[in-house]
Parts: C-alpha cells; sequence; structure tokens
C-alpha cells in the first residue's frame, strides 16, 4: 500500500473539490484493497479495470496504484454522484495521487453499462462492482459485466455479507463462464455480528428457517459463510442457451 493511502486510512478523512473535509466512509478497507491490488499486480494481462461505484476513491486508488506501471493501463469509473453526494472526493484523490489514466463516466451504470458494451464488448480484464446493493441492480451491473469481461477476466464484488449482493453471488456461481477464484474473510469484530445474527435466525419459525438457509453461497459453492468480497474468474465465453436455468 502507498503512503498516499496510507494517510487516508490513517486520518480517516478526505477533502473534497470544494474544498471540504469529509470523514470517510463506505470505504473498501486495506485488506479489500489489497485484495484487489495483489489480483491485478500478479496477473500483468490486466490493464484495461472497470469499476461501478468510485465513493471517496480508495478502490480506485488501490486498483489504479497497482496499473501505474503498465504502460497500455486504462481505468473506467461509473459513478453519477461524484460531484454531488461525493464532492469530487475520489476524483480529488486520483489526480493529487498522480494517476491520470482514468475515464470518468456520470451516468447510473443502468445507463452507461449497456453504452459500453455497445463498442466495448470483451475488452476489459477486471470488473469491480460496488454499486447499488439491491438484488436487481447488482444483478444489472454483472449482467453487463459478463458481457464487457474477456475470457480470462476477473469480476470482482464488495459487500458480499449483504443478502442481495450474496444472492447475485449464488447465481453467478451457477454460470458455466465463471468459476470461484479468491474471497476475503470477515474481520474478527464482524464474526461477532455473524453470529448475533445466528441467534435471530434460530428463533425464526422452522418453516421459514430452511429458506434462509438455502443458499448455495453460504453452505457449498465457496465453503465459508464469513464471506465479504469476492472474485470470479471468466473461464470461458458466456454461451448459455435462450432458455437456460439452473436453481440456486
Amino acid at each position: 500500500m502507498n503512503s498516499y493511502i496510507e494517510s487516508i486510512y490513517a486520518t480517516r478523512q478526505v477533502a473534497g473539490k470544494s474544498g471540504t473535509l469529509h470523514a470517510l466512509h463506505s470505504e473498501i478497507d486495506p485488506q479489500e484493497g489489497a485484495f484487489l491490488h495483489r489480483i491485478i499486480s500478479e496477473d500483468p494481462s490486466i490493464t484495461k479495470t472497470l469499476e461501478v461505484g468510485c465513493a471517496y476513491g480508495l478502490s480506485s486508488l488501490h486498483i489504479c496504484d497497482a496499473l501505474r506501471l503498465r504502460p497500455e493501463a486504462r481505468h473506467t469509473i461509473i459513478d453519477p454522484a461524484q460531484y454531488s453526494y461525493w464532492d469530487g472526493a475520489g476524483i480529488k484523490n486520483l489526480e493529487d495521487s498522480g494517476i491520470n489514466f482514468f475515464d470518468l463516466i456520470l451516468q447510473g451504470s443502468e445507463f452507461a453499462l449497456p453504452e459500453l458494451a455497445r463498442s466495448r464488448e470483451a475488452a476489459f480484464d477486471l470488473v469491480f462492482v460496488d454499486g447499488l446493493h439491491t438484488l436487481d441492480h447488482t444483478l444489472l451491473d454483472c449482467f453487463y459485466a459478463t458481457r464487457l469481461l474477456r475470457v480470462g477476466g476477473y469480476l470482482v464484488l464488495d459487500d458480499v455479507t449483504m443478502p442481495a449482493v450474496r444472492k447475485v453471488v449464488d447465481y453467478l456461481l451457477c454460470y458455466p463462464c465463471y468459476e470461484q477464484f479468491a474471497v476475503v474473510g470477515l474481520s474478527s469484530s464482524r464474526r461477532h455480528k455473524l453470529r448475533i445474527g445466528k441467534i435471530i435466525l434460530a428463533l425464526t419459525p422452522a418453516s421459514k428457517r430452511k429458506k434462509i438457509f438455502s443458499s448455495r453461497f453460504r453452505h457449498q459453492a465457496l465453503g465459508e459463510r464469513d464471506v465479504r468480497m469476492v472474485a470470479l474468474r471468466k473461464v470461458c465465453k458466456d454461451e448459455r442457451t435462450w432458455d437456460w436455468y439452473k436453481d440456486f
């Protein structure tokens, strides 16, 4: 991790384009950042990356830091609220750290991704999805990410502890074109919260409990339930037939 990123984590503050200091929140943590950095740094074929959701820019900084020495590197960011809600802090952090090989798309991903798919299908080496965390929006992001990724590329999802995101991962792990590549587990403090969650579920009526615990992701696909970030690798073209379906 470079000193610029370390200073943000240490101070827990970021400066926006307006000059206002903002308390850091909604960021990926150092372990998750190191996870992204390592995937990129250990695969020299990764030069074109795409990110849905920039916020204060920590994920962008980790991705771009790993790409920094690659001549063909280009990072594309989709974040419609970057200059409104986030006060341009993510872009400012990239600029202040000397990174200039990025493009910002100020549209919602539901509009930006179909446009990218028209001209850049299979053009990206890694897609990081960390936008809106509703099931439909996450699934839409991953639908287009699958088209935008080349064979051999990586799809990384954050906040897998959230039910909607986890459900999307369940579904993606049924796709013939994807295989699990690596995961980031929960910290000890988050595991404690998860244990509290189990107690609540234990009190759920038996008729509903089976449905809650039926997640393929939690019990079969990853082999552990304490996961917060997951990387999938696209191992072949997505050539599912028009009527393809697998229960998950």
